[in-house]
């Protein structure tokens, strides 16, 4: 089993010597004033730095490496909920400093206007005999909500350096070009529009990356660029709009001709257009009553606070249940799905613009790389962990029983009459559903779902009932059988909640037991077997496919602590009990651009085994070999990002690392080919 190129054998040997060698920090800059370097782009003279960059190079040696920086550069121009035009270079240019980035809740300590789209190049500085050079575009994750192409972890200064030193020692042909943009986030990114006032609906975030990888297409030969041989790389938000620009052919293949996915969650559906006008509707209406306006003629700082409002735990929860498909409503600013079938009466199709269909059903237009990490979906399920808690018992003193800790005047065998507002919503579904049918059949067919579910619930309910259960049929969507068939396993059963760990009892782990199993479904549902089936259904392609696993656990938590009680859960979900980093999500980015700091721009400090991934990381993900060596096939051949922080192939993935324990899953193979032959695996996403 071939486990690396000679090329790759190379860098490691060399990498093992710096990894030895060298103790100081991967990556960062000199302290010396930058000079300045002018470029000219049609009619007009870009000037950006020649900044220094320290790295460690393959022989085991420091090194300090000058490269170019254009920062700041407007590619488009836009007005609120309109989008995006193509900005064409003119006049004198200042590109020393990176722009504002787009408006998003926090992150005060960065300037922030609606002026926000411009991009990043970094490059070498150029040789009289230099050919075009490969060019990589990073697009930028945070749940469509936050992020900037010049954030901290994710500058490409350093892996360009790299490139530049690893040519010179004949490791590499070329050296490459990097570039980082920025697209509206928020509701400012996207917004339901009427498609018959604006028919190019309102996905604007996407329509920005667009004109970025426009502009990159029409300007970058003139920074010494190939703009025929471009690789879009992007995770999680970032990974997503990938997916999602796979749709369109003038796009994947003209403007990249590679794309690497990192941590997309294909099994977070995307929002069908109806619930994207409901979600405009309430929050226009909230707009309304705070502030006695429209959402087009809020200030920005009241726009945040709409968008705030929208974040709050109980919207939330109201837009799981009234988002469909099942868990769009966890990413409520996340892209719609534009295409919808019109009324009976007005008869016929709205195709739509930018998207047009699930990205799960989406077939490559270009060499893909997807992956994803092992513990994806620790910080997504750590806003529900306390949830968990809530039936956990403690001796009363005075009485010396077993008693709720929390509201312990409520018995763990009460019941509660739910027989009238039961009837009631099933009035209400039998009361609108025709009307509702005449225009909206898929609506009306969630309806119905509903109404044979509340019919066969029983009058009377266990007031605490297990958590657990409640929380991931809330999650999957209460209009399908999702989360009762997984349940069904036990790879995904619910544990008794009324203690902490189980108390010893045998094949009990209590409450944190539940949190384990949540986890451990979301991250298989959402990402693990989520990507594995995307790969594998390309089959009407003949486009190469990579499928990665990074299983990679750290010296450090790229979460970190002191970010708010949401932020704590995350970084708790992420920490081992050792203070090790879990592969959680976002934990790979420090190896791709060899940056040590974490997600909120912090400087890390990462061990020997630590900086000798991020030297391997940081150059593997950005040669050919990641697209030819390990190339997807029917040995469920996966390429792996070991615990160790070896690159290796594994053959039999599913088996050798996501076996089931229950063998009604295990009588498939692993745990993702038995919901994929059990049905579970998408089944809450339309048919």
């Amino acid at each position: 089993m071939k486990i690396y190129s000679r090329s790759i054998i190379a860098t490691g040997i060399a990498l093992a010597l710096v990894a030895c060698n060298n103790d100081s920090s991967t990556s960062g800059k000199e302290n010396v004033l930058p000079s300045n370097v002018t470029v000219e782009v049609g009619e007009a003279q870009i000037t950006g730095l020649v900044e220094k960059s320290a790295i460690s190079n393959l022989a085991g040696q420091a090194e300090t490496v000058e490269i170019e920086a254009f920062k700041g550069i407007r590619f488009a121009s836009a007005e609120r909920f309109e989008h995006s035009k193509l900005t064409n270079p003119t006049g004198d240019i200042d590109a020393s400093e990176f722009g504002a980035i787009c408006p998003q809740l926090g992150n005060s300590e960065t300037e922030q206007s609606e002026d926000c789209l411009s991009l990043n190049i970094w490059r070498p500085v150029p040789t009289a005999d230099q050919k075009p050079l490969p060019v990589y575009v990073f697009i930028h994750g945070g749940s469509f909500e936050s992020g900037a192409g010049s954030s901290p972890l994710n500058q490409a200064d350093t892996i360009v350096a790299q490139s530049i030193s690893d040519t010179a020692l004949g490791k590499r042909e070329k050296p490459f070009i990097a570039v980082s943009l920025n697209y509206r986030v928020g509701l400012l990114g996207s917004k339901w529009v009427n498609v018959e006032e604006q028919p190019q609906g309102g996905n604007f975030g996407i329509g920005d990356q667009k004109k970025g990888l426009e502009w990159v297409n029409k300007y970058i030969s003139q920074f010494g660029g190939d703009n025929t041989n471009v690789t879009v790389f992007g995770e999680s938000a970032g990974a997503m709009s990938i997916g999602i620009l796979q749709q369109d052919n003038t796009i994947a293949g003209p403007y990249y001709q590679r794309a690497i996915m990192q941590s997309n969650p294909y099994g977070i559906a995307y929002k069908d257009y109806g619930s994207a006008k409901r979600l405009e509707e309430q929050l226009d209406a909230q707009a309304q009553e705070q502030f006695q306006k429209p959402l087009e003629a809020l200030s920005l700082d009241e726009l945040k606070v709409i968008q705030a409002y929208a974040k709050e735990p109980m919207q939330l929860v109201t837009g799981l249940v009234t988002s469909f498909p099942a868990t769009s409503g966890f990413l409520p600013f996340a892209p719609y799905i534009e295409s919808r079938e019109k009324s009976i009466i007005g008869g016929g199709e709205i195709e739509g613009y930018h998207v047009v269909e699930q990205p799960i059903d989406t077939q490559f237009h270009v060499p893909t790389v997807v992956g994803f990490n092992t513990d994806e979906a620790n910080i997504f399920t750590s806003m529900l962990d306390w949830l968990f808690l809530y039936n956990i018992t403690t001796v009363d003193p005075a009485t010396g029983e077993r008693v709720p800790l929390i509201m312990p005047g409520v018995s763990q065998s009460d019941t509660t009459d739910i027989s009238a507002p039961k009837e009631e919503v099933i009035a209400l579904i039998k009361k609108y559903y025709w009307g509702v049918w005449a225009i909206d059949r898929d609506l009306a067919a969630k309806m119905k779902a509903i109404q044979k579910e509340l019919e066969a619930m029983p009058d009377e309910v266990i007031t605490r009932q297990n958590l657990y259960p409640i929380i991931t049929r809330l999650f999957l969507g209460l209009q399908n059988q999702t989360a009762n068939n997984a349940l069904e396993f036990a790879d995904y059963a619910p544990f008794d909640d009324k203690t902490l760990t189980g108390n010893g009892v045998d094949g009990e782990k209590g409450a944190l037991g539940n949190i384990g199993q949540i986890r451990k479904l979301a991250n298989d549902l959402l990402f693990t077997c989520a990507a594995r089936n995307v790969v594998d259904n390309q089959i009407q392609t003949d486009k190469n496919t990579t499928l990665y696993h990074y299983d990679y656990t750290s010296s450090i938590n790229i979460w970190p602590f002191g970010h708010g009680t949401m932020g704590d859960l995350a970084a708790l979900s992420c920490s081992n009990t050792d203070g090790t980093g879990k592969a959680c999500h976002a934990s790979e980015l420090p190896f791709v651009f060899n940056k040590a700091v974490n997600i909120a721009g912090d400087k890390i400090y990462p061990n020997k085994q630590d900086r000798k991934l991020m030297n391997t990381m940081s150059r593997v993900w950005f040669t050919d070999a990641l697209f030819d060596e390990y190339l997807r096939n029917s040995t469920d051949r996966v390429l792996m990002i070991n615990a160790e922080g070896e690159f290796v192939e594994q053959v039999d993935w599913d088996r050798a690392y996501n076996p089931a324990q229950d063998a009604g899953l295990s009588n498939y193979g692993g745990i993702c080919d038995g919901l994929i032959g059990e049905e579970i695996l998408f089944d809450y996403f339309p048919k």
